[in-house]
């Protein structure tokens, strides 16, 4: 699995294209780094992946099991420190539920793929070809 991020020069812009098959999104650096900040930055699509990830494995979860999930709502902050990322997740949830529901939902939320791989042992490497 692979996906392409790209920059050209010849654009004059900062923005980088990122492609995944039939998906193309584009991500670009802040206003204060030369940036359009029309774009989300880097730290912002890290973020959102986990927002993303959460919201749609608990509409999957209640979905299956019938509980009655209105709507969810999830806050993703974080704080850097060298060598740390810290992110901060608050799950707000919608619907008639029992304590149990909502003690079910945050013990699935925790087991959604992005919060899995952000929670292990991630390994770079890098080459230049």
């Amino acid at each position: 699995m692979s996906m392409s991020v790209s920059w050209s020069a010849a654009s004059g812009k900062t923005a980088c294209l990122i492609e995944d098959g039939n998906v193309s999104w584009t991500s670009d650096i802040g206003p204060e780094g030369g940036g359009s900040g029309g774009f989300p930055d880097p730290h912002q699509l890290l973020d959102s992946a986990l927002g993303a990830c959460t919201v749609l494995t608990l509409q999957l979860y209640a979905k299956r099991k019938a509980i009655p999930l209105e709507a969810v709502r999830v806050i993703i902050s974080h704080q850097e420190e060298p060598g740390l990322y810290q992110l901060q997740r608050n799950i707000h949830l919608e619907g008639h539920l029992t304590e149990a529901q909502r003690a079910d939902l945050l013990r699935v939320a925790n087991k959604c793929p992005i919060h899995k791989v952000l929670s292990g042992q991630i390994v770079l490497t890098t080459e230049v070809i």
